[in-house]
């Protein structure tokens, strides 16, 4: 049961940043089922030879402040309005 709920959560990448050795990925994830939505943010830096830092952390749009809870409504808003607009009508 919990792996098909965990399949039911929608997730879009909103932002990537790849500077070589450095990398920023931002992705907004929503629980339809739950009504929940987060985002993670992954920092991953590669130094010399096979050294590796790897930092994510995750916020709850609630825990923002106004103005980027906001922006993140409104993208998940659109990203699931959109995604309703591709699915075949019934």
């Amino acid at each position: 049961m919990s792996g098909a709920r965990k399949s039911a959560v929608k997730s879009f990448e909103v932002y990537r940043r790849d500077n070589g050795r450095t990398g920023i990925v931002r992705t907004l994830h929503h629980d339809p089922h739950s009504g929940r939505s987060w985002v993670t943010e992954v920092h991953e830096k590669s130094g010399a030879g096979d050294d590796s830092l790897r930092i994510e952390t995750t916020t709850e749009l609630a825990d923002m402040d106004p103005e980027d809870q906001t922006r993140y409504e409104l993208r998940l808003r659109n990203e699931l309005e959109a995604e309703q607009a591709a699915l075949p009508p019934v």
